[in-house]
């Protein structure tokens, strides 16, 4: 699995490309059973901030400022790019080639702006009342999250076929079915292990299982749908967004729950 890790983190995030793992032909829709170790590997600065901050005098909401900013700049704000492009193109009542064209537009609309204000804001604020109540945990249960939502994204791949023929989901390959449960279980499992070791008990462990997963689950089918009935797949854009919002599902239940 290195390998495929090491190209997921290359296309995943901003950290640079290890050569040795591009020989021969390679698509990277072959690569997404590793996308949640790369959310891993990712989430490991913030996971790292979350820890420093814990054993300071910063308080929750100034440590989580930090570790969302570390991620944005270790992904280079590539899933925050994505869900603002996806907020633009579908915030009016478009046509689905209008649509896309507007989402490839590199300039940030109104719709756009304001999902990416509400989107910082969202995960800063869920994220400060996870540390508040679990601070001990917190750092472990973001690395889960790290890796549960690239798996989903993954799985969205997978689910609908591409809506933007040539772009860069396209162009990668549209990934296996195999491949897609692949990424998904793996990174549920990473968030259930994170989950029982990062709360107090198992019956927190269980409300903390259950309720954020339902969320992201009520999440996916709703977007996944929006996506298919609007532009009739997916882009790399909404997989962007899919990430982005399976994120903020999670931790919106984690917050709720803990």
């Amino acid at each position: 699995m290195l390998h495929p890790t090491l190209r997921s983190l290359a296309f995943l995030t901003r950290l640079p490309p290890s050569k040795s793992s591009f020989f021969g032909e390679h698509r990277l829709g072959d690569d997404i059973a590793a996308f949640p170790l790369a959310g891993l590997v990712a989430a490991a600065p913030s996971a790292l901030i979350l820890l420093l901050a814990g054993w300071t005098d910063l308080s929750p909401l100034a440590g989580t400022t930090l570790a969302i900013a570390a991620m944005v700049w270790v992904t280079g704000a590539l899933h925050e790019d994505g869900l603002g492009d996806v907020a633009d193109g579908l915030g009016g009542h478009r046509p689905a080639e209008r649509a896309l064209a507007i989402m490839k537009d590199s300039r940030v609309g109104s719709y756009g702006a304001l999902a990416l204000i509400l989107s910082i804001l969202c995960r800063i604020a869920f994220l400060s009342d996870v540390a508040a109540a679990a601070p001990a945990g917190v750092a472990i249960l973001y690395l889960g999250i790290a890796a549960f939502s690239r798996g989903v994204m993954a799985w969205m791949w997978a689910s609908l076929p591409s809506a933007d023929p040539g772009g860069l989901a396209d162009s990668a390959g549209q990934p296996s079915r195999r491949g897609a449960c692949a990424s998904l279980a793996l990174g549920l499992a990473l968030y259930v292990a994170a989950v029982l070791l990062g709360t107090p008990s198992w019956q927190v462990a269980l409300l903390a299982l259950a309720v954020p997963l339902i969320l992201a689950a009520a999440v996916f089918l709703w977007f996944a749908a929006m996506l298919k009935r609007r532009l009739g797949g997916q882009t790399g854009d909404a997989l962007g967004a899919t990430q982005q919002l399976t994120e903020i599902a999670l931790l919106l239940g984690l917050a709720a729950m803990l």
